[in-house]
């Protein structure tokens, strides 16, 4: 039913929201450079923002709620997870509906519903006949406003979440981003997983009463945003929305998110009892998607540098640049080389993957980490090659539009609009972000992108984790079964 995302790139999260009494109705009629005509947008009293897309999609609507709280706002100690936690919750009904009820009445609407959670934020989607978006907004509008559990409900939705870390555990990915995430952030709550701390996850089915909270502070109007993209109407929904939505209170608490006191070098190998081939990520200490969100005139350039950083990945990481082609087909040291650039809404991190053949025996240490070292060095001096300006016009050029229109290619269905949109305003704040990244892209000059490069990835803002079966002399650390002990 729900599917958690991973820490791999996402194009991040929600709206910064007007007050209630600055609230105000807006439509826009301009050009938009990927819907043609620009998304319509109106914020209700309470906060609540709305949004349409028209989108060809005849007799289908995708109905997006984004929620502006992810692992990036559990900043009391000792209760990480609990974003991801409540996309779970909010599959388990209210006082008039169970959770079974719920799903059995999406699905004779002849819809499909998901969600999942970000380190910034959580999104809940539903695609339905545009015929049945009234019954879609009632359905919506009644968990989001009226969500009830038990004790013992909540209790077993925990035990599944553990269960959710555990085989999760069970693969080298989870281990590997932990320590990724740990070694790069000491003071932000970036420096944990969506999952949340393992000892969090084990004490999760004792704070029954926390979780009420947490519901309370963050599942607010004025924290929420609707995107409804293809066959709708914009002011048929708006009113709709504000039938059901319109009585909805509450305000979003503040929540003192420390800045990361310092950009951090480091390294950390861990062995793995498994056939898993050896691994490394690479984490390169980069700017927030849309800059400092207090700082408004700083927008422009954070969105160019963001926009630039995009530009290196594809020009470097690619499937089709030199780096990949003479590693991974060519040399084949590596079996796979990629990079994901990880908009987020506070500083984050630019990662970088290589996974690494199998050896026929297991190598010694010396030769286990001269591979991971000679991989490192190719990966940055390809970096240092774009900082030192040695990408030739054509080339930019070419990877540039390429990056552009890969992006709107990949935007098919009404989903995809919904959640292109949603995931663009959630890390940068604003309803038009998508065309202000996109105008930003198209504005990326050479200069921006050895910029970039020569300013961020810097040996000196990096991160290492390695993984990889033990060598002669090692042996894995030892694993508590089950991971969260029974309670005595």
């Amino acid at each position: 039913m729900t599917h958690t995302l991973t820490p791999i790139g996402v194009l991040a999260c929600l709206m910064a929201l007007t007050s209630p009494a600055a609230a105000q109705e807006a439509t826009s009629g301009d050009a938009h450079p990927l819907f043609g005509e620009a998304p319509e947008v109106t914020v209700l009293p309470n906060g609540l923002r709305v949004i349409s897309i028209a989108w060809p999609s005849p007799g289908i609507v995708a109905y997006y709620t984004l929620v502006r709280v992810g692992s990036r706002d559990e900043v009391e100690a000792g209760h990480s997870g609990f974003a991801h936690l409540f996309e779970h919750m909010m599959f388990k009904g209210t006082r008039a509906m169970s959770g079974d009820e719920y799903e059995r009445r999406i699905q004779g609407l002849g819809a499909d519903n998901n969600a999942y959670t970000t380190r910034d934020f959580t999104m809940y989607t539903v695609t339905a006949p545009a015929e049945e978006l009234r019954a879609v907004v009632d359905l919506e509008a009644e968990r989001f406003q009226r969500l009830s559990f038990t004790e013992e409900l909540y209790r077993t939705e925990t035990g599944a979440v553990q269960g959710e870390y555990a085989k999760s555990a069970s693969s080298p990915s989870l281990p590997m981003w932990e320590a990724l995430s740990g070694l790069a952030f000491r003071d932000h709550t970036y420096g944990h997983t969506t999952l949340g701390f393992l000892a969090d996850i084990c004490s999760m089915p004792g704070e029954v009463d926390y979780a009420r909270r947490f519901f309370a502070r963050f599942y607010t109007p004025d924290n929420t945003t609707i995107i409804v993209a293809g066959d709708v109407d914009h002011a048929t929904l708006v009113r709709e929305v504000r039938r059901a939505y319109g009585r909805w209170r509450g305000r979003r608490a503040r929540v003192n998110v420390r800045a990361e006191s310092a950009v951090r070098s480091g390294a950390e190998h861990l062995v793995w009892n498994g056939s898993a081939p050896p691994r490394m990520l690479l984490g390169y200490r980069t700017p927030a998607f849309a800059g400092d969100a207090s700082r408004r005139a700083e927008r422009p350039r954070a969105l160019r540098e963001t926009a630039a950083l995009d530009v290196v990945r594809t020009l470097v990481l690619s499937e089709a640049s030199p780096l990949v082609q003479r590693l991974v087909t060519e040399e084949r040291t590596l079996l796979d080389l990629r990079g994901y650039a990880q908009p987020s809404r506070d500083p984050g991190l630019f990662v970088v993957s290589a996974t690494f053949p199998p050896p026929d025996d297991a190598p010694a240490v010396a030769t286990r980490d001269a591979a991971f070292d000679a991989a490192q060095d190719a990966i940055q001096a390809a970096f240092d090659g774009v900082a030192g300006g040695e990408v030739s016009t054509e080339r930019f050029e070419r990877t540039r539009s390429h990056l552009r229109y890969a992006l709107l290619a990949d935007v098919a269905p009404p989903s995809d609009a919904a959640d292109l949109v949603g995931r663009m305003i959630a890390v940068g704040g604003e309803s038009d972000d998508l065309s202000r990244y996109l105008r930003a892209l198209d504005a990326v000059t050479r200069e921006d992108v050895a910029h970039v490069a020569g300013s961020y990835l810097l040996p000196e803002r990096r991160v290492r984790v390695t993984l990889a079966p033990p060598s002669p002399g090692e042996s894995p650390p030892e694993r508590q079964e089950p991971l969260c002990p029974e309670a005595p």
